[in-house]
């Protein structure tokens, strides 16, 4: 669990005390690349911690998929809507590698938080986090051409280039794939 724990206490120096609990109350699990962990129209109140591989959130619509997002060693990901509204949720979660991570139900997450403060505070700087993260790639996506996107991307998820299908990352920033190659040509 040494990726999984570097990032929680990169993120808020959560106590020893706390973090075993945390982990106490985790299962691992082992996903073989091409799984959906999360699928659209499904509620899911899992929250995934990511040891080992990557995924990448996906819209699915009129036969086009959109990524949205890409987590890796030390991330947690999960559908939104399903965990915190209980309803099914708007995107799928897909392993991009063989993934081992470890979960957690999100009502387990929910009585650590209100039992360890170093946990909630994580947590809340966790989101606040990809709050920022999500607000930023909007922006550029709006404001910045291809080719400073892709530079923002390689800055934002150093060396995925090489390990995700170039056409996830075209879609995520927003580009058709010959114009990423173009991009990436030039370099």
């Amino acid at each position: 669990m040494n990726n999984i724990i570097h990032k929680i206490r990169q993120i808020y120096p959560v106590s020893d005390e706390a973090l075993q609990a945390l982990l106490t109350n985790m299962q691992v699990r082992y996903y073989p690349k091409g799984t959906y962990i999360v699928r659209a129209g499904v509620t899911d109140r899992l929250v995934y911690f990511i040891e080992e591989g990557v995924t990448r959130s996906v819209f699915h619509h009129d036969g086009q998929d959109t990524t949205t997002w890409f987590s890796q060693e030390g991330d947690v990901t999960f559908g939104m809507d399903s965990l915190y509204y209980q309803q099914p949720s708007i995107e799928s979660i897909e392993t991009l590698s063989d993934c081992k991570i470890y979960t957690i139900h999100i009502n387990k997450l929910n009585a650590l938080y209100a039992t360890y403060i170093d946990i909630a505070n994580w947590g809340r700087i966790l989101h606040q986090n990809v709050n920022k993260e999500l607000s930023h790639m909007f922006a550029e996506r709006l404001q910045l051409p291809p080719k400073e996107r892709y530079e923002q991307f390689n800055h934002r998820y150093p060396g995925l280039i090489n390990r995700v299908k170039l056409k996830y990352v075209a879609a995520f920033l927003g580009i058709s794939i010959y114009t990423l190659s173009r991009i990436r040509a030039k370099k």
